[in-house]
């Protein structure tokens, strides 16, 4: 089953898929919020095009894990996207995700890219969610 993995933001939406057996993650592309309604848009496509069985969002909130003002726009999305497709939705913590993405691009000589930075985060998301998963099918 393929997962998803998405990094909502105000201005741009990365997102990174899994390959069909769940285990490895990939960067897929970086949209342009022109509003949370065509990113609804756009994700329910992808959605279907890539046979996605699971979705996972980033959940922001503070290094002391209190909300922040991007967790109430975060909630809303998923509860409009929730409306428009018919697979899991999972909220997940992605705190520091973008510095680590912002560090990975830096160690690879890639120059300041946002729209890459947005999709290495979902990529780095992904991959801690697959690593979690499959640790927790090991116990």
């Amino acid at each position: 089953m393929r997962i998803m993995a998405v990094d909502y933001g105000m201005q741009r939406v990365g997102i990174a898929v899994s390959d069909p057996h769940g285990t490895i993650s990939q960067p897929l592309s970086t949209l342009k919020v022109t509003s949370r309604r065509h990113v609804v848009e756009r994700l329910s496509s992808l959605i279907t095009e890539l046979e996605i069985g699971h979705v996972i969002v980033g959940y922001p909130c503070a290094l002391d894990g209190a909300p922040t003002e991007m967790t109430k726009k975060i909630k809303q999305f998923v509860g409009q996207l929730r409306k428009k497709v018919n697979v899991g939705i999972e909220l997940w913590d992605e705190r520091l995700t973008s510095k680590y993405a912002q560090t990975t691009l830096k160690a690879m000589g890639i120059r300041r890219h946002k729209s890459k930075i947005d999709q290495v985060a979902a990529c780095i998301m992904l991959d801690e969610y697959l690593s979690t998963k499959k640790r927790n099918r090991a116990l």
